[in-house]
């Protein structure tokens, strides 16, 4: 059985490019964002500068060099992990899921959320779709909208690298425009059939989608994706399998 957590609470979310730190001031308190530092930058003595003032500290990393460091700045961290008690069912294997999908689908369930796909446009884009009756069914990965954008230029000699953004015609009138049009258009495409791909299989009529991440207001524009943006999503899911009724599972 986990000790209760004490408050102020330190929440860290690592991820591939950036690990952001907030603070909860007390149990089931909205995170407040303090610091983002980027992920080859962090420390040990950076990240206990940054929670000096809290008594406790919750966890999710992808990162596993960043897990090292974090673990060396606070001990008696709680990481979520494969133990981590959910609250809900998964269907996905908990040995190699990210401990941030499992914080997205902890935030969207915390709400009553069914019928509901939650996508984090990160370094990556995530999808984890909750069914009808409530059950985690798992989800897919692709390819970030920057590192999506990025790929034409970095295969071809002679095509431009040109900015992670919506096009302003899908008929370019030159290369750049012509790039910008397909790129834009094929994220689009790659998004939408995901996620009603996602819903078709899991016998789903209707999604509610909750996006969060750095790209997600821009790849919505993009996709013209009805959405609910929550840019706090994984630190609030962070806080919550990290809080007072938190019990890791016994095997």
């Amino acid at each position: 059985m986990l000790r209760r957590p004490e408050y102020p609470m330190l929440v860290i979310d690592a991820g591939n490019t950036s690990v952001k730190f907030a603070i909860v001031a007390r149990p089931g308190g909205t995170p407040r964002p303090v610091r983002s530092v980027p992920t080859t930058q962090l420390a040990a003595a950076v990240a206990r500068r940054i929670g000096a003032k809290a008594k406790s500290v919750g966890i999710s990393s992808v990162v596993p060099a960043a897990s090292r460091i974090l673990k060396k700045a606070f001990p008696q961290a709680r990481f979520i992990g494969p133990k981590t008690a959910l609250g809900f069912k998964s269907l996905a294997d908990r040995k190699v899921t990210g401990s941030d999908r499992l914080a997205n689908v902890a935030a969207a369930k915390a709400r009553g959320k069914k019928n509901v796909l939650v996508v984090s446009f990160g370094t990556a884009t995530t999808f984890d779709i909750i069914d009808a009756g409530g059950v985690h069914r798992g989800g897919a990965i692709a390819p970030g909208w920057r590192a999506f954008a990025s790929l034409p230029s970095s295969k071809t000699a002679l095509l431009p690298r040109v900015p992670a953004k919506a096009a302003k015609s899908f008929i370019g009138k030159n290369t750049r425009e012509a790039l910008a049009a397909g790129t834009a258009g094929g994220y689009a495409a790659v998004v939408l059939q995901i996620i009603d791909g996602m819903r078709r299989e899991a016998g789903v009529k209707t999604l509610r989608v909750i996006t969060t991440g750095g790209d997600a207001a821009s790849v919505a524009k993009i996709a013209k994706l009805k959405s609910v943006s929550d840019p706090l999503l994984t630190l609030r899911g962070i806080a919550l399998l990290c809080s007072a009724d938190v019990r890791e599972v016994r095997k």
